[in-house]
C-alpha cells in the first residue's frame, strides 16, 4: 500500500502536468479513489494481478487511461490488456457541406467565440480541448514568401506530443480582428470564459453551445468532433496522402486515422480508377 497520504494530489499535479483538462482529471481521480478502496480492501499494492482484478471489475476505456497513468506515476510497470471481442467501429457521420454552414452562422450569431471556435475545428482539424486551450502567445504570424502566415502552437492533449498548424487566410484575418476587439492581453485564452475570465471557455459549454446550433440549424444532433472526421475526409479526397493527414491530426498511430476517413463509395471507385491507369 502507498503510504503518502498526501498522493491523491501529488497524483493530480502529475496529470495536470500532461496538460489533460480538468474534466479528464476528475475522472481519473474518480477512477483514483475507486482503486484505492480495492488497495485497502485487498492490503495489497500496485501490481499486475491487482491491476487486473480492477480492470475486471471496471472494464472501461477511462478505467484502462487511469491505470496506465497511475503505474507512470508509481514507476511501476505493469501491463494494459488491449481491448478485445468483434464489436465493430462506428462509423462518424459525415456531416453534409450545406448543413455544415448552416451550424457555422448560427455559432456566429450567437456568439462570435463558437463561430470562431467552429472555424479552428473544421479549418485545422483541432481537437476540441486543443482549440479550447489556446492562448494569445500560442499564434504566431511568420512571412513566407513575403506572405504573413499565422500558426497556432498546440497545447499537449493528446500522446503527449506537441505540433503546431496553419491557419487558412479567412480564418486567421478574423481571429486578429477578434484579439483586436476583445482586448485581450498578452497571456490571456483566446476563447475565455464569461463566469471567469483568466479559464477558458468549458469543454461542456462547447459541447452544447454545438449541439444546440447543430439542431437548431438542421433539426440533427451533432458533435464538434465530427468538425475533425469531415476536414479528414475533405483532404483524404482531394488526394493528400494518409501519411501526411495523420500527422497534420497529430495521431501516434495511423489506424487511428483510417477511422477518421470514411469515403463513400463513388469517391473510393475514382480514386482506385486512377491508380489502375
Amino acid at each position: 500500500m502507498p503510504e503518502n497520504k498526501n498522493e491523491r494530489e501529488e497524483f493530480k499535479l502529475f496529470l495536470s502536468r500532461k496538460i489533460l483538462s480538468n474534466e479528464t482529471i476528475k475522472l481519473y481521480t474518480l477512477y483514483y479513489d475507486k482503486f484505492i478502496y480495492l488497495l485497502k480492501a485487498t492490503e495489497k499494492d500496485l501490481d499486475q494481478e491487482i491491476a487486473n482484478a480492477f480492470l475486471d471489475a471496471y472494464p472501461h476505456a477511462i478505467s484502462k487511461a487511469f491505470l496506465k497513468n497511475y503505474s507512470e506515476f508509481r514507476d511501476i510497470p505493469i501491463k494494459i490488456p488491449k481491448r478485445t471481442g468483434t464489436k465493430e467501429q462506428k462509423e462518424v457521420e459525415n456531416i453534409p457541406d450545406d448543413e455544415l454552414e448552416r451550424i457555422r452562422q448560427k455559432l456566429y450569431d450567437h456568439d462570435i467565440r463558437y463561430g470562431l471556435m467552429f472555424d479552428l475545428s473544421e479549418n485545422c482539424a483541432l481537437r476540441r480541448q486543443e482549440v479550447i486551450n489556446i492562448k494569445c502567445p500560442d499564434i504566431s504570424l511568420k512571412e513566407i514568401d513575403g506572405v504573413d502566415c499565422m500558426f497556432i502552437k498546440l497545447k499537449k492533449t493528446k500522446g503527449n506530443k506537441q505540433r503546431s498548424v496553419f491557419v487558412l487566410e479567412k480564418t486567421a484575418l478574423q481571429i486578429i480582428k477578434y484579439i483586436a476587439d476583445q482586448n485581450l492581453l498578452k497571456d490571456d485564452y483566446l476563447f475565455k470564459s464569461n463566469a471567469r475570465q483568466e479559464k477558458p471557455i468549458d469543454k461542456t459549454m462547447w459541447n452544447k453551445a454545438f449541439t444546440k446550433a447543430s439542431i437548431e440549424a438542421t433539426g440533427k444532433k451533432y458533435h464538434p468532433h465530427q468538425l475533425r472526421h469531415k476536414r479528414s475526409l475533405k483532404w483524404y479526397e482531394k488526394g493528400i496522402d494518409i501519411v501526411r493527414i495523420q500527422q497534420r491530426l497529430g495521431h501516434s498511430n495511423i489506424s487511428t486515422t483510417r477511422l477518421y476517413i470514411n469515403p463513400d463509395k463513388l469517391t473510393e471507385m475514382k480514386k482506385w480508377s486512377k491508380e489502375s491507369d
